[in-house]
């Protein structure tokens, strides 16, 4: 008799032509083409969940899922199977077996993204789909400022987008760092990017993109960096920067 095993995946995915990772009439997402690799394999329909519900256009390097499965299938032969009936921007990097009580949306300690951004004038398109393009120079110092008050617990409403399902909107921000970082993918293509690391607890709905878009108002000199406190004490979105595009947002991690 096969016993019920709970199986995590650990993904990784271009996110450029995907609604998100739910599903959605009509398009394509993630959970959709994992659904169907999982019928094409295993046979049955098993109930995904996700650490990170993440919205079109956004990357991952590591998304975590689970379900439970009914099936003797070594777990070091799962990650090859799905392959081979995923599309090419979708790989599980990772299968493994975990306790009945794993979840993957809420047995995480704390979830890190990454947003990148060029801050210059000529972008080689090779990269036109991980970055957003900036052209006046960032004051990186002030976004550091106004990325420190950001650290720590706080409601942060003024950061979450309309259509959120979310009540509470309390979040802690373990670290925040804004670096310079070099991409290189040939050894005369070398792109020197912003990245702006958030590692917290959770996220709410666009929270990322709308913390990275006040934080490129700030660097633009459009804000300064106080004015996130009065910001956060707001409560209001329409405080807050415009929402930054999604293709410079990656899921970089999920810590349990």
């Amino acid at each position: 008799m096969e016993i019920v095993r709970n199986i995590k995946l650990t993904l990784a995915y271009d996110g450029t032509n995907f609604c998100g990772f739910e599903l959605q009439p009509h398009k394509r997402s993630i959970r959709g083409e994992i659904e169907k690799a999982l019928f094409k394999v295993f046979r049955t329909h098993p109930k995904i969940i996700n650490a990170s519900r993440t919205d079109a256009g956004v990357h991952a390097l590591s998304q975590v899922i689970n379900f439970k499965l009914k099936s003797s299938i070594p777990t070091s032969k799962i990650a090859k199977a799905l392959n081979s009936c995923l599309p090419e921007e979708i790989r599980v990097i990772k299968a493994q077996e975990q306790a009945q009580g794993f979840h993957a949306r809420y047995s995480p300690k704390t979830k890190q993204y990454e947003y990148l951004i060029f801050n210059g004038q000529n972008l080689p398109p090779f990269y036109r789909k991980l970055v957003w393009q900036v052209k006046p120079k960032l004051d990186l110092a002030a976004m550091r400022k106004a990325a420190k008050i950001l650290q720590g617990k706080h409601d942060f409403s003024s950061f979450c987008a309309s259509g959120s399902d979310d009540k509470n909107f309390v979040r802690t921000m373990h670290k925040i760092s804004i670096r310079k970082r070099n991409i290189n993918i040939w050894d005369s293509c070398q792109l020197s990017t912003v990245g702006c690391k958030f590692e917290g607890n959770g996220f709410l709905y666009k929270m990322v993109r709308n913390m990275v878009g006040t934080l490129v108002e700030v660097g633009l000199g459009k804000r300064k960096p106080r004015d996130v406190k009065q910001i956060l004490y707001a409560k209001d979105r329409k405080k807050a920067g415009r929402t930054a595009p999604a293709q410079g947002l990656c899921l970089i991690n999920v810590n349990y």
